[in-house]
């Protein structure tokens, strides 16, 4: 048991952070503090922190470090990156990490084109020359932005390499959406118009864009250029009813803000963000989280600073949100010292602000809701599953586990984890066999499941449902491993493959069937159509198969990295990194010729003559392309 009394004595009252450790010095827990040790004494006071995951800290805990800081600013910044490193299972994370729609234009080319790219919140910022717009929600909403350039501001779409090979202009510039800079001698200062047009047209300055071109079509219409100036008509046109189709924060407020909604049922969190660019609103994205046992001021305080401090997108001059956080001054202060201007943090209580809220508000209930259709899917297959299995309670934690070895060399177990219906990789565990070598598979079974149910019994964090890899071997050894253990809160099923006389001999896998295996009946179950709920089980197996998999060849790589060399007299730690700083590999080490040896910092000729002796010694160290032991 931690011995909390004594470290909070050496635990100073001022700013900083704390990182709670396991007692095998992983992380659990990271968090900030304007005083470290009323903060961290709470934790241990019964009642003080009524969140359910501080009740399983006393048999977790075997340590508390501290990390002193000047300013509450200062931790809450290194408490923002310190979650970003090290991503602890009890903290509130920002998983969310996918690759958002973007619009690039590269200003550098004297013919600069549109095109879409990828682009993540992790990204370095924007090049001189180049401009980023987005993002874009979907890429619908990108192909109709697209299409609106294309046909009304014609700018070139082929690439660098067709422009250079083009000898006449294409379908594009036939149909006018283009003016063709491929083949013709098209001016650069022209082509720039065209540009800047595209560049207030992506930044939401359609007002001053509209009334640029009404004075080019006057213009035009007084010199009697009248296909130009219907061009530029149609320009007007096109961008007016776009701007109607926007919905306009403000007529008289034109400031850039963000706007933040807050939704919460029990444990479920949804974050809803509504971005607000010249007043008027440009886009909304939204953010779910589960299993939140945090304060909602607590959740979006670390939400936003997560999101600022890793975002290249642009930040805006105001942040409204719909609650106060614990120290909106230190937080608006940090994101302002990002961008190098003020940001105004703050929670509107009346006026205009206050119903942009609601409606962020009521954003953040419907994407609640529409989360719940999907769930609602996920739940009745997790129903039809448990009625086809005939389980006691609903699956709602599903772990599969599988072995894999190399002909009973480098046996390693994996255990990957279903919530809900799908993968929660953040769970997957992978192990190393201790006691079953030799290519023992079911020993192996009964080792991993003794080691996981242990471990899931002193944490209280057990399956529903644990499937195995395997046939009825394995299967009794997953029963043993309980019996033993005196668990007999997790149901257990086998899935494996049907050995079809005419698939084996045929060598297709793809006829081969999967069947499940339920304990205590006679008849096992096909995985066929329209029973999708079996399918889940199967996609279990192959999620596990591939992690035991590939955690197996890096487990054999770096053995086969540390084996051979390690054999050689007189090639130490020291040495051995040196060689493969150098040769990249121990084949390599082996085909070195003497003077090539010679030229690592740190082998003499005494030593380069063993190393050529060793391998003269054992041709067949490298037989088939593994390392023989």
């Amino acid at each position: 048991m931690f011995d909390w009394a004594s470290r909070l004595q050496s635990i100073p009252a001022s700013p900083g952070v704390y990182i709670m450790k396991d007692k095998e010095e992983k992380i659990l827990y990271i968090g900030k503090a304007k005083e470290l040790k009323r903060r961290v004494r709470q934790y241990f006071q019964e009642g003080a922190d009524p969140r359910p995951f501080v009740r399983r800290l006393p048999g977790l805990l075997g340590e508390i470090d501290v990390l002193l800081t000047h300013t509450d600013k200062e931790a809450m910044l290194l408490e923002a990156s310190l979650i970003q490193q090290h991503q602890p299972p009890f903290n509130i994370l920002l998983k969310e990490e996918q690759r958002y729609l973007c619009l690039r234009l590269d200003l550098s080319h004297s013919y600069p084109r549109l095109h879409v790219i990828r682009r993540s919140t992790r990204d370095a910022a924007p090049k001189p020359h180049e401009r980023i717009f987005g993002p874009y929600l979907s890429g619908y909403a990108v192909r109709q932005t697209m299409e609106l350039i294309e046909r009304h501001f014609r700018l070139r779409t082929c690439s660098d390499q067709e422009m250079r090979n083009r000898t006449r202009p294409c379908l594009e510039y036939q149909i006018k959406r283009c003016v063709g800079p491929c083949a013709l001698p098209v001016e650069e200062e022209r082509y720039r118009e065209h540009v800047n047009e595209v560049i207030l047209f992506l930044e939401g300055k359609h007002q001053e864009l509209v009334d640029m071109l009404r004075g080019r079509m006057a213009k035009a219409a007084m010199q009697r250029q009248y296909e130009l100036a219907a061009r530029f008509r149609d320009q007007i046109e096109a961008i007016e009813k776009m701007m109607e189709k926007q919905h306009v924060a403000s007529e008289q407020d034109r400031r850039d803000r963000d706007i933040f909604g807050f939704f919460r049922y029990h444990l479920r969190v949804e974050i809803q963000l509504l971005t607000v660019r010249r007043g008027h609103l440009s886009g909304g994205r939204s953010f779910s989280f589960d299993q939140q046992e945090f304060d909602d001021p607590e959740i979006l305080e670390r939400f936003l600073t997560a999101y600022y401090l890793r975002s290249t997108i642009d930040m805006p001059n105001e942040i409204l949100l719909p609650f106060s956080v614990e120290d909106p001054e230190a937080l608006a202060e940090l994101l302002g010292e990002r961008v190098g201007r003020k940001v105004v943090v703050q929670v509107p209580e009346d006026g205009h602000e206050a119903q942009l809220i609601a409606m962020a508000n009521k954003n953040a209930e419907q994407g609640f809701l529409e989360s719940q259709k999907t769930e609602d899917t996920s739940l009745a297959l997790l129903q039809r599953l448990q009625k086809r299995l005939r389980l006691s309670r609903l699956p709602y934690r599903i772990e599969c586990v599988d072995n894999s070895h190399l002909q009973g060399r480098y046996p390693v177990s994996a255990v990957v984890v279903f919530e809900g219906g799908f993968p929660n990789r953040y769970e997957y565990r992978r192990y190393h066999l201790k006691e079953a070598v030799g290519g023992d598979d079911f020993g192996a079974m009964k080792e991993i499941l003794t080691r996981r149910f242990k471990r899931g019994m002193a944490e209280d964090n057990l399956p529903d449902l644990m499937v195995i890899d395997g046939g009825i071997g394995q299967l009794k050894m997953a029963l043993t491993a309980l019996e033993e253990l005196g668990l007999d809160g997790v149901e257990v099923v086998a899935i494996a493959k049907k050995r079809v006389a005419k698939a084996e001999a045929q060598g297709r896998e793809d006829l081969m069937e999967d069947r499940i295996i339920v304990p205590g009946r006679k008849n096992h179950i096909p995985v066929r159509s329209p029973h999708r709920e079996l399918f889940l089980l199967a996609h279990a197996r192959d999620e596990a198969h591939d992690t035991a998999v590939t955690f197996h060849q890096k487990t054999r790589d770096r053995e086969q990295l540390r084996s051979v060399l390690d054999r050689i007299p007189q090639i130490g730690p020291a040495r051995k990194q040196a060689l493969l700083k150098v040769f990249k590999s121990p084949k390599r080490v082996a085909e070195a010729s003497f003077d090539e040896l010679l030229q690592v910092p740190g082998i003499t000729e005494a030593i380069a003559h063993s190393v050529q002796d060793f391998f003269r010694d054992h041709p067949d160290a490298f037989e088939g392309g593994v390392v023989v032991q």
